[in-house]
C-alpha cells in the first residue's frame, strides 16, 4: 500500500509537468504549435502539403526517428542520485479533416458556410525505448498514443450539433526503480456531446452540452485512483462579430471514484464541482486575440468530515499575437482548480509564454514557457484517512504547496517538402519542500527535475 501511495504522489506533479507549458495551452485561439500533443507526450513537425480528399478534406501524415537523452528516468529527487539513460523514440502521426485544430477547438466558423458537417480526425503514436544494460531502466520503456475526433453538424445554423472524443493510452514510468508492474500507464478519455441553438440569425447562440471523463490504471495496485466523471457543459454567448463576443459559462461535474468507502484505507473522495466564468472572447483589431474570464468555482467533497471543500475566484486571460504570418505569440495568466488524485483538490496559480516563428529559409522555432504554484488541499491525515504514512514534512493543515516550472523548445528545418531534420530539449521540476514518510520507514521527497534532449529526422505529408 505504501509504494502505491509513494507512486501516486509523485504521479499528479509529474502529469501536471507535461501541460505547463504547452504553447497550445498559452494561445488565446492561436494554431498549435508543431511540438506534438502535449498530453502523449510525443513529439512531431508541422504538417506538409497535404493531400486533397473529396471537395474539402485534406491529409497529412508523417513519421519520425528520434534519438535522446533522459536526464531523471524515474523522477527521483537529486539525493537520491537519478538514473540517467539514453533512449530511442519512433513516432508517428496521421490526420484528416476539413477545418484545423487550433488550440483543441475546431475551427468552424460562426455563420453557415454551407457544408453539412465540419471535422477533424488525428491520430499520433510513440515509443520511448530506452537504451540501458538495467532491466529497471529499458522496463520502462514506454508506449503512448492519441485519437483526436472533432465534429459539427449543421456548422453556423440555427441549430448544430457537435461531438469531440479525446482517447490516450499514456504510459509513465515510476518515480523510483522498480520492476515493470510497477508503473501509472493509464487509459483516459474525454468525450462530449453538445447542441448549439442560434435564433435570431445567429447573433445569440446557446451551448448546452453533455461531458463524460473516464480515467483507468492499467496497473490493478492503483485502483483506488480509477474515476468516472459525469458533468453539464454551457455557454451563453453573444457575439458582436464573427470571432468577437461576450460569454457567461457554467460547469457541473461530479467525480466518481469506483473505490472505496471505509475510513482509512487511502480512498479517494467523491465530489461535486460548480464552474461559473463570464467574460469576452475574441478578436482585437487584425493580429491580436483575447480571452478574458472571471468567476467562481465551488467544489464539494460531502463525504469527507473534514473537508475541506474549494469556494474561491477563478478566471484567466489568455492573449494571442501574430505580428506576421510566420509569427504567433501566446500568453496566459490564471487560476483554476481541479479535483485530484493526491488529496481532495488542487488549486493551479500562474502563467505560460509561448512562441512560433517560420524562418526564410523554412526553418520553424516552436518554444513555451510555464510556472505555476501548485497547492494541493486536503491529504490524507496519518492515522486516520490511511494508516501507510506516518508523518510530512511541509504539509501544515495537510496542504501542500509546489512550484511546476516546464520549458519545451523544438527547433525544425525542412529538406524540400517532405523531409524535416531538428532537435527538441523539454525542462520539467517541482520545486517543493514536501516530504512524506511512510509506516516501513522511507521517506520520499516531492522536489525533482527532469531534462529531456532529442535530435530527430522526419518525414511528412
Amino acid at each position: 500500500m505504501a509504494l502505491r501511495l509513494l507512486v501516486l504522489a509523485v504521479m499528479v506533479s509529474m502529469v501536471a509537468l507535461v501541460m505547463v507549458a504547452a504553447p497550445g495551452r498559452a494561445h488565446a485561439g492561436a494554431p498549435q504549435g508543431a511540438v506534438g500533443n502535449p498530453a502523449t507526450q510525443v513529439p512531431r513537425v508541422a504538417d506538409g502539403p497535404g493531400r486533397k480528399v473529396g471537395k474539402n478534406s485534406t491529409f497529412h501524415g508523417g513519421a519520425a526517428l528520434a534519438i535522446g537523452f533522459d536526464s531523471n528516468v524515474f523522477s527521483e529527487s537529486r539525493a537520491s542520485s537519478p538514473v540517467r539513460a539514453a533512449y530511442g523514440l519512433p513516432s508517428a502521426w496521421l490526420s484528416i479533416g476539413n477545418r484545423q485544430l487550433r488550440a483543441g477547438v475546431l475551427d468552424t466558423p460562426p455563420k453557415a458556410s454551407g457544408r453539412k458537417a465540419d471535422y477533424y480526425l488525428g491520430v499520433i503514436t510513440g515509443w520511448r525505448l530506452y537504451m540501458s544494460g538495467q532491466p529497471t531502466v529499458w522496463q520502462a520503456s514506454k508506449f503512448n498514443i492519441g485519437l483526436n475526433l472533432r465534429t459539427m453538424f449543421a456548422p453556423g445554423r440555427h441549430f448544430s450539433v457537435g461531438i469531440q472524443n479525446d482517447l490516450y493510452r499514456l504510459g509513465e514510468p515510476t518515480n523510483f526503480q522498480a520492476a515493470r508492474e510497477f508503473n501509472f500507464n493509464r487509459i483516459s478519455n474525454s468525450a462530449k456531446l453538445h447542441f448549439i441553438l442560434r435564433p435570431s440569425g445567429g447573433r445569440f447562440s446557446l451551448d448546452v452540452g453533455y461531458r463524460n471523463q473516464l480515467l483507468v490504471f492499467e496497473n490493478g495496485d492503483f485502483f483506488r485512483s480509477n474515476r468516472l466523471v459525469n458533468g453539464l457543459e454551457t455557454e451563453t454567448k453573444y457575439r458582436l462579430r464573427d470571432r468577437t463576443a461576450f460569454a457567461i459559462r457554467y460547469d457541473y461535474h461530479y467525480t466518481y471514484y469506483f473505490c472505496c468507502t471505509d475510513l482509512g484505507v487511502g480512498r479517494n473522495e467523491d465530489s461535486h464541482a460548480h464552474r461559473v466564468l463570464g467574460g469576452f472572447s475574441g478578436q482585437l483589431g487584425d493580429k491580436v486575440v483575447l480571452d478574458a474570464f472571471a468567476g467562481a468555482g465551488f467544489g464539494l467533497y460531502k463525504q469527507d468530515r473534514s473537508g475541506p471543500d474549494f469556494d474561491s475566484f477563478i478566471g484567466y486571460v489568455a492573449l494571442g499575437w501574430f505580428p506576421s504570418s510566420k509569427t504567433q505569440i501566446g500568453l496566459r495568466l490564471g487560476r483554476e482548480f481541479n479535483d485530484s488524485l493526491w488529496g481532495n483538490y488542487y488549486t493551479d496559480i500562474g502563467g505560460s509564454l509561448s512562441a512560433g516563428h517560420v524562418f526564410k529559409w523554412n526553418m520553424r522555432l516552436d518554444a513555451g514557457f510555464g510556472v505555476y504554484g501548485r497547492r494541493y488541499a486536503g491529504l490524507p491525515i496519518p492515522g486516520e484517512d490511511t494508516q501507510d504514512i506516518t508523518s510530512y514534512v511541509a504539509a501544515d493543515g495537510f496542504v501542500r504547496r509546489d512550484t511546476l516550472i516546464s520549458l519545451n523548445v523544438q527547433l525544425e528545418q525542412a529538406l524540400g517538402k517532405y523531409f524535416v531534420v531538428g532537435g527538441r530539449y523539454a525542462l520539467g521540476a517541482d520545486l517543493t519542500d514536501f516530504q512524506v514518510t511512510y509506516s516501513n520507514g522511507f521517506t520520499q521527497a516531492g522536489r525533482f527535475n527532469r531534462s529531456l534532449l532529442m535530435v530527430f529526422g522526419a518525414v511528412r505529408y
